[in-house]
């Protein structure tokens, strides 16, 4: 499949997705639904600016008259499948484990897979983000994030 039909069928998800979450926002309270409203809002604007592009590299490609696929825009559809499955299991262990372990976790494994950073780097980005959150959700703002078997500690 062309590098473009992938952006295209990627992009359409997105889109799909920021829809259904934005008409599931109207349920909650009305100030409660200004954030879920505000990401569906920029997933959907991205997602069309992500197929734009597509459109444009396919267009360009067509009056260039080359068909071939650069190696840097390719799709790795396995590390795809290992982030979402990431991603799910993070959902799920986030209110038993608790955001404090698993995020962190998440987080330096996230980077690893992507290969954005080193283990060291991962994680002390990570930890620091954790320590960032903590200090201004429980500690300033006073509001509660679900802490897990960590309950006991805080």
């Amino acid at each position: 499949m062309k590098y473009e039909a992938k952006q295209y069928l990627f992009s359409a998800f997105t889109l799909l997705l920021s829809a259904f979450f934005f008409q599931k926002s109207f349920a909650m309270p009305r100030t409660a639904s200004l954030l879920p409203k505000l990401i569906a809002s920029l997933v959907f604007i991205f997602s069309a600016v992500m197929s734009l592009q597509a459109y444009r590299n396919s267009h360009r490609r067509q009056t260039e008259g080359g068909e071939a696929e650069t190696s840097e825009g390719k799709i790795v559809a396995g590390r795809v499948a290992w982030y979402v499955c990431l991603m799910a299991l993070y959902i799920f262990l986030i209110s038993r484990v608790g955001y404090f372990i698993v995020t962190p976790l998440f987080m330096t494994i996230s980077y690893m897979l992507l290969k954005a950073a080193g283990f060291v780097k991962a994680a002390a980005i990570s930890v620091g983000f954790a320590i960032f959150i903590y200090a201004l959700f429980v500690v300033f703002l006073k509001l509660p994030i679900p802490l897990g078997l960590m309950e006991s500690f805080l």
